[in-house]
């Protein structure tokens, strides 16, 4: 014991020592918060999984606190789902002849100078045989109403908007991120910041069918680490490669 105290009054000496053991302790808090946290079976399960896994997550945005470095901030991205979101409102109507009209809206605040990523829908549908058909109205905050696009859908359906040449033409020939969110005459372009609405107009042909949408504002930074071009989240392998190289250097 008298050894030991012996050896804590000699480190205690050097504050460079009292800094390493600070930092090597705040790195194996970090190594047991992300055995716990992310077990790493679900480590490998996120760092090697595809669009399914992360499908709403941007592509090689920088980390949410470089904002704190810029003078205008760069846009986090926005979700929106029909099923989960109590901010989105979801009614059903008849339409006649055994068809039922289906509305959802997505109101968001937008508060960015800057344009967005990528504006994506992503449908769930439940039918048998007819499939439902989709228009998409985007409703900006200072009145306008703009008409994205009309279209069939399977029972798992994704509508990105940059694959879209009808809109882009519709929108005077600038991409549809730009186009959707430019304040009106603005020069150089620049997003106006305010409330925007997605309007989903579904048509269903059959009494149990349904629709269901989730709407991804694509931002420019995410997270604490960022993501690489395959939309994964660099925090996985940063707090995983903690206990790996603890384990190394011991």
């Amino acid at each position: 014991m008298r050894s030991l105290l012996s050896s804590f009054r000699e480190i205690a000496r050097y504050p460079s020592a009292i800094l390493g053991l600070v930092i090597i302790f705040l790195l194996v808090l970090v190594a047991v918060y992300a055995v716990i946290a992310i077990p790493y079976s679900e480590a490998v399960r996120l760092w090697r999984g595809g669009e399914e896994v992360w499908y709403n997550t941007p592509r090689n945005a920088k980390p949410a606190w470089f904002n704190l470095f810029t003078s205008n901030d760069q846009p986090e991205s926005i979700i929106l789902k029909s099923t989960e979101d109590e901010e989105v409102s979801k009614t059903t109507e008849p339409a006649g002849e055994g068809m039922t009209r289906i509305l959802m809206s997505f109101p968001f605040e937008y508060t960015s100078r800057e344009f967005p990523d990528e504006v994506s829908v992503y449908f769930k549908a439940t039918f048998e045989e007819k499939v439902p058909y989709i228009s998409l109205s985007w409703l900006t905050p200072d009145g306008r109403e703009l008409r994205v696009a009309d279209f069939s859908i399977n029972k798992s359906f994704s509508y990105r908007s940059s694959q879209d040449s009808k809109l882009e033409r519709r929108l005077g020939k600038v991409p549809p991120r730009q186009g959707l969110f430019a304040a009106p005459d603005s020069d150089p372009p620049v997003a106006l910041p305010g409330q925007y609405t997605l309007v989903v107009d579904a048509l269903v042909f059959e009494p149990e069918a349904n629709v269901e949408a989730e709407l991804v504002v694509f931002g420019k930074v995410f997270g604490l680490a960022g993501t690489d071009h395959l939309r994964r989240d660099l925090l996985i392998p940063l707090l995983w490669g903690t206990p790996v190289a603890l384990s190394f250097g011991l």
